[in-house]
């Protein structure tokens, strides 16, 4: 069943927009099921506060129609050119004045045919009042995530024990992606971060070709995606041995990531948890190595509202699924995160990720 009546009660109700631009993406996904390509061909779903309507490429027909979605289409065909459509999509609205938009998705190719039929069009950046409708998981969802979460730490288990010194980053990336698809995710969430030595110490760096030692740190960030659902799961191993500072290193990381799970209850705001977790980091001795705030929401986005980041004075619910991931990064030894999704629920945390967080030599 199509989700598109939540996008009008929102219009409804803050009477700030006459229409929402939807374009192909996860809120696309989340209110019609269907999962389109964002490409050269723009597809939008425009909805009003009583009414919808749909531009779409004439390819998409067959797979659209697969949707069951009772709303007027205008399709448009390659040879013909996509304005004409829009021009009658608003058109069928009727009088628009205003549109909110996904602020973070929406492309200059769709902004530039909405003005071409209304020159003086007030556009409004919607994408908080869109992501309010995904920021609370529904049972569903969260089954999708934690069957995501439970598969990606099997392929995590069959990795680390694949490691060995000689091997290289690129290879172990490889393998596990491979045994991400082995275990049955249906594609990977991301390309999966796989870091030893010195380059662990980058939080969004590149696996290369280069060969693990002894008494590297081997950092892991990766997921797998079922029904959609991502987990994002960050681990950090040592390959042969532990070295004093690495050890402390990893205890405070260790430290932070417990405090921050600590503080997602129901009703604490997302400054509290990221300050949290902050203020003891930047009580330790490695301050000089925090390079992030603390986590994100989880869900059909691998990053999506809510975020874990001082400021953020927006309080935490039953359904969110949140990341709690801090790091230090020491660019002359190494870099270690510990990364688990974590379900706020009424009485408490609960943590999705279950492979085990203590300290662990490969």
């Amino acid at each position: 069943m199509n989700k598109i009546h939540l996008v009008q009660k929102i219009i409804s109700q803050k009477s700030d927009v006459d229409t929402v631009a939807i374009i192909p993406g996860s809120n696309f996904t989340y209110l019609t099921g269907g999962n389109f390509h964002l490409m050269e061909r723009p597809t939008v779903i425009l909805i009003t506060n009583n009414n919808c309507c749909f531009v779409l490429p004439s390819l998409e027909k067959n797979s659209f129609e697969e949707l069951n979605i009772d709303a007027k289409v205008f399709y448009w065909h390659d040879k013909d050119g996509y304005q004409d459509a829009f021009q009658k999509a608003f058109g069928y609205l009727g009088d628009i004045q205003s549109i909110g938009v996904e602020g973070q998705n929406i492309r200059f190719i769709e902004l530039d045919a909405f003005q071409k039929v209304i020159p003086n069009l007030n556009i409004i950046n919607y994408h908080k009042e869109l992501s309010s409708l995904r920021i609370s998981k529904k049972e569903e969802e969260i089954n999708s995530l934690q069957k995501a979460i439970e598969l990606s730490e099997q392929a995590l288990s069959d990795t680390i024990k694949f490691v060995e010194v000689g091997k290289t980053e690129l290879e172990i990336k490889n393998f596990l992606i491979k045994s991400l698809y082995d275990h049955g995710t249906h594609k990977i969430a991301f390309d999966p971060i796989v870091l030893a030595s010195t380059h662990s110490a980058l939080p969004h760096g590149h696996p290369t070709n280069y060969k693990i030692q002894y008494n590297d740190a081997l950092l892991f960030d990766f997921g797998g995606c079922v029904n959609g659902y991502n987990a994002d799961i960050t681990r950090t191993f040592f390959v042969g041995s532990v070295n004093d500072t690495q050890r402390k290193i990893y205890n405070t990381v260790l430290e932070a990531n417990k405090i921050g799970i600590e503080k997602c209850i129901k009703g604490n705001t997302l400054d509290l948890v990221d300050d949290s977790v902050l203020s003891y980091l930047e009580q330790s001795e490695f301050k000089e190595f925090i390079e992030h705030k603390t986590g994100h929401g989880l869900g059909l986005d691998i990053h999506e509202e809510p975020y874990v980041v001082r400021g953020n004075m927006q309080k935490l619910i039953p359904g969110m699924v949140v990341t709690i991931e801090p790091g230090l990064y020491d660019k002359k030894n190494c870099g270690v995160r510990i990364e688990d999704d974590v379900l706020i629920t009424e009485s408490k945390a609960q943590p999705l990720t279950k492979f085990t967080k203590e300290l662990t030599i490969i």
